[in-house]
């Protein structure tokens, strides 16, 4: 069986856009009813330790695949660093062969940057020159790298709550080419962006700030930090990656339900027509987490291993 860290996945050289078709997939055949998968299952210790498990079967693809993530919420904690670490293993269904186990931090880090380019490839404005992002740490980072390969940036806007954060991200879009505006007011930021990132870290008990009025009427919303800085009224379309995902979370109160989920992006990629049509709206990508795109880097990190020894 093969074993890959964060280092060997790197060794290899995969880019978010290089995933974003084999995850594309993979979230149209659970739409389609191809893959079956379970929403993830969490259990909190009053310390602040969790434990994230869920699973899902391919049969066209003669795949099965287990996800499972352990680590300290910050939260419960007050002034601890919050940690994570995850682990996945993929599975030959037919005869229950173990393929692959991947350990470290890179699937759920660069999960929701490649959710946001397939939602950017169906979504987003014809002519994207700015991307706004609303916290200005790793998220930031990665999905700038990977929005800068897919569309002709001219600048950015950043807001941070911490200034130092912020300048720190200027510093890496310069190192790129790409000029950044500071916004000390998060309204000037989300007003800029064609496509809006926020990533507000620790943002569970984070009283909303943000407000989807700001956003420009064609622009794409990715919320990694689940919605739970923005409050608003407008006219929206909200897609999840995972929609029963999305829902139970809401039922349990773990992110608000303010905002009606629409569409799953798997349905939509499967030929699902939007509900909404009309005057523009912006689009609104809700992110709790997805068993099916897992499944689908799982699955294309495996490929690409096999067909680079082939060489």
């Amino acid at each position: 069986m093969l074993v890959m860290d964060d280092a060997a996945i790197a060794a290899l050289g995969v880019r978010a856009i290089d995933l974003a078709g084999p995850v594309s997939r993979a979230l149209a055949a659970h739409a389609l009813g191809e893959m079956l998968v379970e929403p993830k299952r969490m259990q909190l210790a009053a310390s602040g330790a969790y434990a994230i498990g869920t699973h899902g079967l391919w049969q066209e693809q003669d795949r099965a695949f287990f996800h499972n993530l352990v680590g300290l919420d910050r939260e419960p904690v007050k002034g601890a660093r919050s940690t994570y670490r995850s682990a996945q293993v993929l599975f030959r269904s037919s005869d229950a062969m173990p393929l692959l186990t991947i350990h470290g931090n890179m699937m759920s880090s660069v999960l929701p940057v490649v959710m946001t380019l397939i939602a950017a490839q169906k979504f987003a404005p014809q002519s994207v020159e700015a991307v706004s992002f609303i916290g200005a740490g790793l998220q930031a980072r990665l999905h700038l790298d990977a929005l800068t390969a897919m569309f002709p940036l001219k600048r950015i806007f950043s807001h941070s709550r911490s200034r130092n954060s912020s300048q720190a991200l200027a510093d890496y879009a310069a190192a790129r080419g790409i000029p950044t505006v500071i916004c000390d007011d998060p309204q000037e930021a989300v007003r800029g962006g064609d496509i809006v990132v926020s990533s507000i870290s620790e943002s569970f008990g984070v009283e909303p700030f943000l407000e989807t009025g700001w956003l420009k009427p064609d622009a794409l919303l990715s919320s990694v930090d689940m919605l739970r800085p923005w409050r608003g009224a407008r006219e929206l379309l909200v897609i999840a990656d995972d929609a029963l995902q999305a829902r139970q979370m809401i039922e349990a109160g773990r992110v608000p339900g303010v905002f009606p989920i629409d569409h799953e992006l798997g349905g939509l990629l499967a030929g699902e027509k939007p509900s909404r049509k009309g005057e523009p709206a912006p689009v609104v990508l809700f992110h709790p987490g997805c068993c099916a795109g897992l499944f689908g880097m799982a699955s294309a990190l495996h490929e690409i291993h096999e067909l680079s020894t082939e060489r």
